[in-house]
């Protein structure tokens, strides 16, 4: 677990951590409490620094800055404590490829200790002979099922702590590559994905760029639980509207979303942007304590074809520019 603060510790956190995040522009939403929590708390020296040098002059940080401090400063630990992880599972390797070294050589020494055995007895007459050498054998026997014993013990146990440590890697590099609003990929893990299925450049399709209309307002007239409520409501319909063989919606940051579509034509693009568009108008977004609900919530798409071995940067800077075209 990342944090190890108790009860009281984190009381007194929260009692640090809501003045610092009042003085600035930025919402009261989790990434912005998780930036300011670590801030406070002294265990992220690399996003004090980043922090400190953004705040010369009075400057209030936005929801942008925000964003853009956790997927540096506190995302990334995750990606750094899946490094720490590699690290103890290849460790874990190493231990069971000597154990299994060690077995092999005991083994070897024991299959030429039995031909040594059956040549002598093959020429012994002498009973007592025989009886010290069938001794000796099963001795030996023993040391080698006990040797064996202990591997197999030994195999069980880094088996164990191989399969916990996959899935605390898993876990860490799961949080680092999703949003934690929405539960869609972040750029971070858009990026990451895009470059281990097409590490050749991306396919034909296109990516469509979406950006929530006046979003600054419905925050200021609703409040940004509300806000964050129209957020995931517009994440759900990327959700439902995108097809399947291997579109991925993405949330790029604050009010935007990427939503990248392999094989589509324009034509089939259109048909997706109108889906989106209709669907989140139709939307209605309300609190669970209360009859009224946000008004008029539309979103403005962007559309760009992807020729096949275009990049990812390029794709993404025409579909954000497709938005306001």
């Amino acid at each position: 677990m990342r944090y190890r603060e108790n009860r009281e510790q984190t009381a007194e956190l929260l009692r640090m951590v809501l003045p610092l995040m009042s003085r600035h522009t930025a919402g009261f939403h989790p990434v912005s409490y998780a930036v300011w929590y670590e801030f406070a708390s002294g265990t992220n020296q690399a996003l004090k620094i980043a922090v400190d040098g953004l705040l010369t002059g009075g400057h209030k940080l936005d929801d942008d800055e925000i964003q853009e401090l956790f997927d540096r400063h506190v995302a990334t630990r995750d990606i750094e404590s899946s490094i720490r992880l590699r690290a103890r599972i290849q460790k874990v390797v190493e231990e069971v490829t000597e154990a299994t070294n060690q077995a092999s050589d005991e083994v070897g020494r024991y299959n030429d200790g039995l031909e040594v055995y059956q040549d002598r007895l093959q020429h012994e007459d002498n009973r007592e002979v025989i009886a010290e050498l069938v001794h000796d054998l099963m001795g030996d026997t023993t040391k080698v099922l006990g040797s064996t014993a202990g591997l197999k013990q030994n195999l069980e146990h880094s088996a164990q702590e191989a399969q916990r440590l996959r899935g605390e890697l898993e876990a860490a590099v799961g949080q680092a590559q999703l949003d934690p609003l929405t539960g869609l990929l972040n750029r971070r893990g858009f990026e990451q994905q895009v470059a281990s299925v097409y590490p050749r450049g991306l396919p034909a399709g296109a990516m469509l760029g979406i950006e929530i209309d006046r979003f600054s307002g419905i925050v200021d007239s609703y409040g940004n639980v509300m806000g964050d409520r129209v957020l995931a409501t517009v994440a759900g319909q990327l959700l439902s509207s995108a097809p399947g063989d291997g579109a991925l919606p993405v949330r790029e940051r604050s009010n935007m979303f990427l939503l990248w579509l392999p094989g589509a034509t324009a034509a089939s693009a259109e048909v997706i942007v109108e889906r989106i568009r209709r669907g989140v108008e139709n939307c209605r977004i309300r609190r669970n304590d209360a009859e009224s609900s946000v008004e008029a919530v539309s979103v403005s798409i962007g559309s760009a074809s992807v020729a096949e071995g275009e990049t990812l940067a390029a794709a993404l800077a025409r579909a954000v520019e497709a938005i306001h075209v």
